[in-house]
């Protein structure tokens, strides 16, 4: 997802393009091979000003590689949920699903167009699914998901979403999320649990092989039961697969992600860096 193409797989014109920027707005990670890192900045629908062609049935990117020191920078001057007119380069090969180019540099962070300003607005109107038991989770474009904050063990909040989809579907993901939530202390046990498991078991095994120490497993599983949170809960109904993350930053820079399905089963985790 983050991987930077080559220039030259850009054309070599520049062209003015009015986009309206989406929520959310950016996603960035660095590279291995130097000190940039590449962002890529979410979009809802672009205008090229030359033609006046509209798109927005793609998914939309706008790409650059820069400091991250210099990544706040761009967020205070291309804001979420506005439109900007933008010299970029287009992908040579645009493909039928995504829609991706190379910034080069920002003419107007407060652009004014009609049609913009249309779907702009319409972007911005809620759509809810209302659930009798968890509230009403509001719709997100950018992904294509319903989504909100539901109460979880020890006072803590967490993210809980699922993709838009047929009335059924949308029904048994919410009622896969009521189940959760009714039996939550449970749940956040037996997730914590198989993914501290699994990971340290896959790490000593490692560690044993190179001919390094093996870690109290017991040890380790006490210690992460502890100290890791639950985040989010991400169901995708339709492919029946559910994402949960754990995570603490002040304890470990980067998440697990735990695999299941809608019957409750877990059959996968993993440490991720996103």
């Amino acid at each position: 997802m983050f991987y930077l193409q080559k220039e030259s797989e850009f054309s070599e014109e520049y062209k003015d393009v009015a986009f309206i920027i989406g929520s959310p707005d950016f996603f960035g990670a660095k590279t291995e091979d130097d000190d940039k890192i590449n962002v890529l900045i979410m979009c809802i629908a672009y205008k090229d000003i030359e033609t006046g062609y509209i798109e927005k049935n793609k998914k939309i990117v706008v790409r650059m590689k820069i400091y991250e020191k210099e990544l706040d920078y761009y967020k205070k001057i291309i804001k979420r949920e506005s439109i900007v007119k933008l010299k970029v380069r287009y992908e040579k090969e645009q493909g039928e699903e995504l829609a991706e180019f190379l910034l080069a540099d920002i003419i107007d962070n407060n652009y004014k167009d009609e049609d913009l300003n249309k779907m702009l607005k319409e972007y911005l109107t809620p759509i809810y699914y209302n659930d009798e038991v968890l509230g009403s989770f509001l719709y997100n474009r950018m992904v294509g998901s319903f989504d909100k904050e539901i109460e979880w063990v020890n006072n803590k909040k967490i993210l809980a979403a699922f993709d838009d989809s047929n009335e059924s579907d949308k029904n048994k993901a919410a009622s896969f999320l009521r189940d959760v939530f009714f039996n939550k202390e449970e749940f956040d046990k037996k997730v914590k649990d198989y993914s501290a498991r699994k990971i340290i078991r896959e790490g000593n095994n490692i560690s044993s092989k190179s001919g390094g120490n093996i870690i109290d497993e017991e040890v380790f599983i006490k210690q992460f039961m502890g100290k890791m949170d639950f985040v989010e809960i991400i169901v995708h109904e339709k492919d029946d697969y559910v994402n949960y993350r754990l995570g603490n930053k002040n304890v470990f820079k980067m998440d697990i992600i735990v695999e299941g399905n809608l019957s409750g089963n877990l059959f996968n985790a993993f440490i991720s860096p996103f």
